[in-house]
């Protein structure tokens, strides 16, 4: 039913976790599974707790980085109990859900990371947006599977409520258009001299959040395109 959900688990710690996982989105009707350095997979602890849904675990993939588990062309939306510092767009999980019906004919990594120390910083500067599960002020921590299946839940019954169709659903640049547009407007400010050596990987972070804040239509970064072209044409002309 979710075919263009990806469900990415990093450094799972306790392989039951992961039986859980594929419980929780057998049931919703998602079978898109991916594990990053899971330390133990596959288990015959994964394969009781799964109950019925061990398919999802047979056709699991394993990866040994979280940029490798990343399928390209998709939205990544990063999970995490706390309040980060991470400068990324974030929404509601109810917000979330609606996002992904209006704009159904994308693809998304949901990424949930270990159950002790959740996703690093470094692993949430690989996503497009944030999102936080807001629970009682004195309990913050979900368990993994009841992370991902609120996730799940909420995403089914979004999807199963009738509702108008969207006539104004946006035509979203995907993230190949907008690493091809960073690249080409990183060169130009390193032509100009605003970019060096000092500044170039804060800089480039912080660009990426500005533009990722601004979710770019297909027709909007082509105009960025061309406004990048001017200035390149000058340059050359100067």
């Amino acid at each position: 039913m979710f075919e263009n959900i990806n469900i990415v688990l990093v450094n799972t710690s306790h392989p039951g976790n992961i039986g859980s996982v594929a419980r929780a989105m057998g049931v919703m009707g998602f079978n898109k599974l991916s594990l990053v350095n899971p330390k133990e997979f596959p288990s015959s602890h994964a394969d009781a707790l799964s109950v019925g849904c061990k398919n999802i675990l047979d056709h699991a993939n394993v990866y040994n980085s979280l940029s490798n588990a990343l399928e390209k062309n998709m939205i990544t939306v990063g999970f995490s109990a706390r309040d980060r510092k991470v400068p990324l767009p974030s929404m509601s999980l109810d917000e979330l859900a609606t996002y992904i019906k209006s704009n159904n004919s994308y693809t998304y990594n949901i990424v949930f990371g270990n159950e002790r120390t959740g996703l690093t910083n470094d692993d949430l500067h690989q996503c497009d947006y944030l999102v936080n599960i807001e629970t009682h002020s004195t309990t913050s921590s979900l368990n993994l599977s009841a992370a991902v299946q609120l996730f799940t839940y909420q995403l089914f019954l979004t999807n199963n409520i009738k509702k108008k169709p969207n006539t104004s659903v946006k035509d979203l640049a995907t993230s190949k258009e907008r690493d091809y547009y960073y690249s080409e407007l990183i060169s130009i400010l390193e032509d100009t001299g605003f970019v060096n050596d000092k500044n170039y990987k804060s800089l480039l972070k912080k660009i990426h959040i500005i533009f990722n804040k601004a979710m770019l239509e297909k027709d909007e970064i082509n105009i960025l395109h061309g406004m990048l072209a001017s200035i390149r044409k000058k340059l050359i002309v100067d």
